[in-house]
């Protein structure tokens, strides 16, 4: 987990993307939350936070942190090959983080996914096409009533 400061200007990206399956050569949720995991060894170096969404072969994915790193966090992303069809769906300054505490929170669903928690990741999906802003915050309250239940 990361403990940055929030007193100076942030960058925050929302982007889609599916998976090329031929690229990822194991199951789909498999490479998604190794994408994840090394994101989020990467964005603790580079102070970058925010979450992965992954749901029937897309992507959904938010980056915040200083401007700077997070343009190259999503240079990166669109040389990746895994990552096809790659669309920039919002990107906005803020004052502060919303994922702070992640470094690449993740969100992926399975056969084992529970419906309440599948038909989240759907809502999600569905508002990143009409209302980015509402997407992002829809993340996060999953984020959190995931890490409530976890707990329980």
């Amino acid at each position: 987990m990361n403990a940055f400061t929030s007193h100076k200007q942030f960058s925050r990206l929302l982007y889609t993307s599916a998976l090329d399956i031929d690229q990822s050569g194991e199951q789909p949720e498999q490479t998604a939350r190794k994408i994840a995991e090394g994101s989020a060894a990467q964005n603790r170096l580079s102070e970058v936070t925010g979450s992965l969404l992954f749901l029937d072969g897309a992507f959904i994915q938010i980056l915040e942190g200083p401007p700077e790193q997070v343009e190259k966090t999503f240079e990166r992303i669109c040389c990746d090959f895994r990552h096809v069809d790659v669309r920039l769906i919002d990107l906005v300054n803020v004052s502060e983080r919303l994922f702070e505490g992640w470094d690449m929170a993740c969100l992926c669903a399975d056969e084992e996914t529970s419906l309440s928690f599948r038909d989240g990741l759907q809502e999600i999906r569905f508002l990143v096409g009409i209302n980015a802003r509402q997407a992002t915050l829809q993340m996060r309250s999953l984020l959190d009533n995931q890490a409530v239940a976890d707990e329980a």
